[in-house]
């Protein structure tokens, strides 16, 4: 990002309430701090009605320790791997879009296949929004993971790869949500036999690979034409 960014001190590191300048080192206090408040909503998860101010929610109670804009709208361009979010003038109406889509298509409640696909379809086009200037991922997995589970659906997410999915939420841009759908649908149980998800959970079956490595790797997938599940490489 550049200078204009309101979001970061003239260190260069995100504007914090901890008053730390060096980024490993809010990277760190950040990882830490933030983990520790999604425990917290595994066991007293925010309500809402999976609407933006839900969301909104979540982002502002794991991200309240660390910074004063958490639950904000960002005001900045942003990008992952290569792809530009939604510009901040278009937000409202691209949110008003993926919320509305969301509340008229909720997830199966008897058919698993079929509610991960409708989940990895909601969670892949909210991620090219990315309301927020940082946290993004963490809140979504925070929000989808108590949509799978009012859904009666639990997923055991030390079973899913987080670099992996992290590439495949971002192959919606090819308008393929099925590449997260992949990397999700081993991992969804009945939410009986799975009493805890793990939800703090970050633990990854393939994280040799990077997300990067993995997006190239899918994006050359997709352009093969192959109708085979992506093979996660290790």
């Amino acid at each position: 990002m550049t200078s204009r960014d309101p979001y970061r001190e003239p260190s260069g590191v995100l504007r914090n309430l901890l008053g730390v300048s060096d980024p490993a080192v809010l990277a760190e206090y950040e990882r830490d701090l933030a983990f520790f408040r999604v425990v917290e909503l595994e066991l007293h998860p925010v309500d809402g009605r999976f609407d933006f101010a839900h969301l909104r929610a979540i982002h502002r109670y794991i991200l309240q320790d660390i910074f004063d804009w958490a639950g904000e709208l960002r005001t900045v361009e942003t990008r992952a791997l290569g792809i530009p979010h939604a510009r901040p003038q278009f937000l409202a109406d691209e949110l008003d879009r993926v919320f509305r889509r969301i509340a008229d298509d909720p997830p199966s409640t008897t058919d698993t296949d079929a509610a991960t696909d409708t989940i990895a379809s909601h969670w892949s086009e909210l991620t090219l929004v990315h309301p927020f200037r940082d946290g993004n991922s963490r809140t979504q997995r925070v929000f989808f993971d108590r949509m799978f589970r009012l859904a009666g659906w639990a997923v055991d997410w030390a079973a899913v790869d987080a670099t992996a999915a992290h590439a495949a939420r971002h192959m919606s841009v090819y308008g393929r949500p099925d590449y997260l759908a992949d990397q999700l649908r081993h991992a969804v149980h009945p939410a009986t036999e799975l009493a805890d998800g793990g939800l703090s959970s970050t633990l990854g079956s393939c994280s040799v690979v990077d997300a990067v490595e993995h997006f190239h790797a899918m994006r050359n997938h997709h352009a093969s034409g192959s109708t085979a599940p992506y093979p996660c490489p290790r």
